[in-house]
């Protein structure tokens, strides 16, 4: 019997990166806030990581990274939604400079806005602005920490605007295999 979540099918799978505030405001209470919490997360979570294509009425699109082809009225119909409620949510994303929408003939061309950085990938145009895949790699490393040892930069993904992370504290007098050591001490 294959296991649905065996580590192997865990790590074939791939993964797609949320922003935290999305997933906050899911939960919601305003459900207004909640339903575009849920269309933003929906477009994270079906955006092209890499280069594919896409069937759409019979044509073939070729879907880029940071990308979603899709029929944006069943689209609102899956959320439930009616069409100006729709095309106003849409209107203020692309408003908020969150995504943008180009029109194909039976669907729309949804652009993720800054997938790229949001994703932690370095885009082109900033790769060529500063000196190619190099000049990335060329970036200092972050050491792993030691144990009870904050290192700065050692997650980078949390280095965001309004994102604090606590030092981390370790009471080795709760650890069995120190007590021992903690003793002798004494």
């Amino acid at each position: 019997m294959n296991k649905f979540f065996a580590l192997e099918n865990l790590l074939k799978s791939g993964y797609c990166i949320i922003p935290r505030v999305i997933l906050d405001n899911q939960q919601s209470s305003c459900k207004k806030i909640a339903l575009r919490a849920d269309i933003l997360s929906y477009f994270y979570q079906k955006a092209y990581f890499a280069k594919g294509d896409v069937v759409l009425d019979g044509r073939i699109y070729t879907c880029f990274r940071g990308e979603l082809i899709v029929n944006q009225q069943e689209l609102a119909a899956f959320f439930k939604t009616e069409r100006r409620q729709w095309n106003r949510i849409m209107a203020e994303f692309t408003s908020e400079n969150i995504i943008r929408v180009d029109r194909l003939r039976g669907g729309s061309r949804i652009s993720i806005v800054a997938y790229d950085c949001i994703v932690g990938k370095k885009s082109a145009q900033y790769k060529q602005a500063n000196g190619g895949d190099k000049a990335a790699d060329a970036a200092p490393k972050a050491k792993k920490p030691k144990l009870g040892v904050s290192v700065e930069n050692y997650y980078p993904e949390h280095h965001v605007k309004g994102c604090y992370i606590p030092p981390l504290e370790i009471d080795l007098s709760k650890i069995p295999a120190f007590q021992d050591k903690l003793d002798d001490k004494k």
